[in-house]
């Protein structure tokens, strides 16, 4: 894959992915970390978590920002970024507060990071 190509899955639905299966799934996921951080995963993980938001959830408040940290610009010097939501999504958490999920908002996952 090439570093810093197009936005190719951009308009992609969740629909369109399914269809394509798991291994449809992890092709699209693997091209969004290529083009968010401009390089190939290093390894691929199978991690054990709930699939489905709970039914019943706590809404906690409007998620206004996102600070993550990420080697994206240049690999091996991880860097802090700040984005602050123009429409901000809801910050909900399940009943037993121990899982954070969050629903709604308008942005993207792109190559120049999250927009919107």
């Amino acid at each position: 894959m090439q570093r810093g190509g197009p936005d190719r899955a951009a308009g992609t639905s969740a629909s369109a992915l399914r269809r394509g299966g798991l291994a449809g799934e992890i092709t699209a996921a693997r091209g969004l970390y290529c083009r968010f951080s401009t390089a190939e995963p290093g390894r691929l993980l199978r991690v054990r978590h709930p699939r489905l938001m709970p039914e019943a959830v706590a809404e906690l408040g409007r998620l206004v920002g996102v600070i993550y940290r990420s080697d994206r610009a240049t690999p091996g010097q991880p860097r802090t970024y700040l984005h602050f939501m123009r429409d901000p999504p809801r910050l909900v958490s399940d009943a037993a507060g121990k899982q954070l999920y969050v629903v709604g908002g308008t942005y993207k996952v792109t190559s120049r990071g999250i927009e919107g």
